[in-house]
């Protein structure tokens, strides 16, 4: 049997809707030419054509790509090349760690089965793991350790829900999803916390769907400022379950408030750029701008302009902020950090500190929407979605 038809086979094992291994392509954006692999936890066999080989933990194999195959060597002998190499875990409690040799790279621990092929002139390193344990281990990337088991439910919710709407995100290339910042924020097996494990195994199956019963779009950002935004109002189109909600929770949170001073030349350069006539602003006074809720445009000159392109443009921390002409100065006074749409991650971790359950959290920040057993979803949607990572914190925005 082939390496494509291997495969394809892997991956029509993995893309059911209901199965419970997802494959994952690690270390995605970079290409890979030597691995080093060393089990660290429970038992493994490495699988080299018809034959196995077993590996103790902290045993050691290299693993290098010569032209189209894998040159396999341990630490006292060579053990061939090979068109494709599998380690595959004999329990329930394997870990593994791999670490790139060229390039350079920090060296992560995943659980469960590694498979390595050569695809696209590089090493393809794939994690066929529990999707659950990769639900858990997303979470723990994406708000750290720590928090209250409630959070922990919503945003297990949240991930599974990312997961498998786009389980076919990487088909042609032969996996189900990748490590990289396009996909969910993925880096290898928890470290921190196992009540994250908890937390995401005691909502297993459990997805967000709208009123269609299709997947939604699971908008999430690491802190609103105190108003969520509008779906339309940072990617154009609507959907009827991000919409702007009040939230008091994260007002007070570390992200809730921030502060940039920009040069006037630098300012009127941009107003200039976006056809604002500067000639015809004869006060300081009326660059000011004191929004009491999210804007979504900044009015200067007759113009509106779009605050999600100010703060494309100044790398702002988000889209929902203040503006104060000092002298030679333009000061921003902002609030909160990324997009604004969906769930606010500070503000849900305070409303769970406060008792509320994962369901009330993820109602509150979607409108309209159930939590249901992943069998009773309706399979014909397709979303696209892009992820942007901010200060350690991944939020999911949608592709246009």
């Amino acid at each position: 049997m082939n390496r494509t038809l291997l495969v394809t086979l892997s991956l029509l094992l993995c893309t059911s809707l209901y199965s419970q291994k997802v494959s994952i392509s690690l270390f995605n954006d970079s290409n890979l030419n030597t691995i080093l692999v060393t089990p660290t936890e429970g038992s493994y066999k490495l699988i080299l054509g018809n034959s196995e080989i077993r590996l103790g933990v902290d045993q050691i194999v290299y693993l290098s790509r010569v032209g189209d195959s894998i040159l396999v060597r341990d630490a006292n002998s060579n053990l061939g090349t090979w068109s494709r190499v599998s380690i595959v875990g004999q329990t329930e409690e394997d870990a593994i760690r791999l670490k790139p040799i060229l390039p350079s790279i920090p060296a992560r621990v995943y659980s469960d089965n590694i498979s390595i092929y050569v695809e696209f002139n590089r090493l393809m390193a794939i994690n066929m793991i529990d999707r659950e344990k990769y639900i858990a281990s997303v979470v723990e990337a994406e708000s750290g350790p720590n928090k209250d088991e409630e959070f922990y439910k919503a945003q297990s919710l949240i991930a599974r829900t990312f997961a498998l709407a786009h389980l076919e995100k990487h088909k042609g290339e032969g996996f189900n999803l990748c490590d990289g910042t396009h996909c969910q924020a993925y880096k290898g097996k928890m470290n921190f916390d196992k009540d994250i494990y908890k937390a995401t195994v005691a909502t297993k199956d459990l997805v967000i769907v709208d009123t269609t019963k299709q997947f939604i779009t699971a908008a999430f950002h690491s802190n609103c400022g105190g108003f969520t935004a509008n779906s339309q109002d940072v990617w154009l189109t609507p959907k009827s379950y991000l919409v702007s909600v009040e939230d008091r929770y994260c007002t007070g949170a570390r992200n809730a408030s921030w502060e940039v001073k920009i040069p006037l030349g630098k300012w009127k350069k941009f107003l200039q750029s976006k056809g604002v006539d500067t000639t015809a602003i004869t006060d300081i006074k009326q660059y000011d701008f004191k929004p009491k809720e999210r804007p979504v445009y900044y009015p200067i000159a007759n113009q509106k302009i779009p605050t999600i392109q100010i703060r494309s443009n100044f790398k702002l921390r988000s889209a929902f902020f203040s503006v104060t002409a000092v002298k030679n100065i333009i000061r921003i006074d902002g609030r909160g950090y990324g997009h604004g749409v969906g769930l606010c991650q500070e503000g849900a971790m305070q409303m769970a500190s406060r008792g509320w359950k994962y369901d009330k959290i993820i109602n509150y920040y979607y409108k309209k929407v159930k939590i249901v057993n992943i069998s009773e979803v309706d399979q014909t949607r397709s979303i696209d979605i892009i992820i942007e990572k901010k200060d350690s914190t991944v939020v999911q925005t949608e592709k246009k």
